[in-house]
This record gives structure tokens, sequence and C-alpha cells, in this order.
């Protein structure tokens, strides 16, 4: 969506439209963040807002800040206010969140999901790829779903989420067994996802690691499911999470 505002001190007038901006010949951008300009135009006395890629509520705002000047001169300094807050919005969005994760409680691990950037983060999604080691007659991953997270605040996280509950998980876990594998997060406008290797001996502790992948964000899996594939996938994990990268799972709380 695209929005034009025109300001003057006696008339004010809005509109959301993909029509050529408007303006004097003469105009000269004042301000600029993001994809929203402000043009002083004439005299001084009339001025435009230009903005792309309004949010509908947003836009709805702004219609609403506008209306509200109608006719009233003396509101200027108070729209001028307003229309600061929404370009310093437009900034702030402008810069891309960051997303991760780590575990918690040794014993029954718990996966906390970290916002590492100013920005809100949304839509967050994880998906974890965990082998029993110990049942080398079952091919198939833990059944643990891919999992999400709708938003999350400024540099802020979740609250510790349960993974091994369910009775269909638990039925494939025994004290000292040793679970290897990989899981991904990131989210639709994140600036990038982040990937980790994962090891867990159940009931005792483990240790997660992250790699440096530009493409990370997704789990690693083996090209087949079958046992020798497995083996060479772990031998490979296990090369690509050297020690000094491995950080040992925590109790709870814990930073």
């Amino acid at each position: 969506m695209r929005i034009l505002a025109t300001l003057g001190f006696a008339a004010l007038s809005f509109f959301a439209a993909s029509c050529p901006a408007f303006g004097q010949a003469k105009s000269s951008s004042r301000q600029q963040a993001g994809d929203c300009s402000v043009n002083i135009n004439g005299n001084e006395n009339t001025a435009s807002l230009v903005c792309y890629g309004i949010d509908v509520t947003l836009a709805k705002q702004m219609r609403e800040i506008l209306n509200s000047t109608r006719q009233n001169t003396s509101a200027a300094k108070d729209t001028s206010e307003k229309l600061d807050q929404i370009i310093n919005h437009f900034n702030q969005e402008a810069v891309p969140p960051v997303v991760g994760l780590r575990f918690v409680e040794p014993t029954d691990p718990l996966l906390v999901i970290v916002n590492q950037s100013s920005v809100v983060a949304r839509d967050i999604k994880w998906m974890l790829a965990l082998w029993n080691m110990d049942l080398p007659d079952r091919d198939d991953p833990l059944p643990i779903p891919t999992s999400g997270f709708d938003w999350l605040r400024p540099n802020d996280e979740s609250g510790p989420g349960v993974l091994f509950d369910t009775p269909l998980v638990a039925a494939l876990l025994k004290k000292g067994n040793r679970l290897f594998g990989s899981i991904g997060i990131t989210c639709p406008t994140c600036s990038r996802g982040r990937t980790y290797i994962v090891y867990i001996v159940w009931g005792t502790g483990g240790w997660f690691a992250e790699i440096d992948n530009p493409k990370a964000g997704t789990a690693i899996i083996p090209a087949n499911f079958h046992r020798e594939f497995r083996d060479r996938y772990f031998e490979l994990l296990d090369a690509m999470a050297p020690l000094e990268k491995r950080v040992p799972i925590p109790p709870y709380p814990s930073h």
C-alpha cells in the first residue's frame, strides 16, 4: 500500500492509492526514513508525506491523525510530532530481526527461543531432528513436530518449552540413551536463521553448538534415514561441532 498525505495550515487532505506522487515541481525533500519521506512545498506552508508498504492498521492510525487536524491550525505542531513518531517506527522496522535458541535443564531439556535483535520478531519457526542412537533399528527421528512462536519483544526470550513430554516421544526414551541431531530456527523477516547441533544423554545432560553457515535456519538431516547413512551423519555432526563451541545444557533459570 502507498500512502500520500498533504498538510496545509488551513486545510488537510489524505488518501491511499497507487497513483503518481504529487507536489510542486520545486518541492525539496526535508526528511526521509525507510519508505517514507516528507516534502516541503511552495512557501513552506504545505507538506506532503509519501509512504510505501504501510501496514493497514498503521494506515488507519495515520488517517485518524490527519483527519483530526483538518481546519485546525493549532494542531499543526501535534501532527508534526505524531508523524515523527511514525517515521521513527519505520526506522525501527527497517532493521530485520534475528532469532536464536538455547537449551536448559540437563536431565529433561527444554527449549528457550531468544530474540537477539532490537525489533519485534514474528512467526518464528523451529525444526528439531533428533535420533536415538541406542535404537539402531529405528530409522526415523524422534516424533517431535515442527513448531513455532507467534512473536517476541526486542531482546526478549520465551519461557522454556517442553520437547519430550508427549507419550510417543517418552516411549522411545530410557535413561542413558544418546540423542543426536540438529535444530534450525528462523522467521520470515529475519536477516538470517541459525542452526545448531544437539547431543543429549537422556536423564544426564548434553550440549548444543551453533554452526557457522550463511544459509542456516534449517535442521541438518541425513540424505537417507537408513542405519549406514545415519552413522555417517552422526560422524559429520560430531565434526561440525568442535569442543570449544559446545555449550553444556545448564539448569534453568540460566543465561
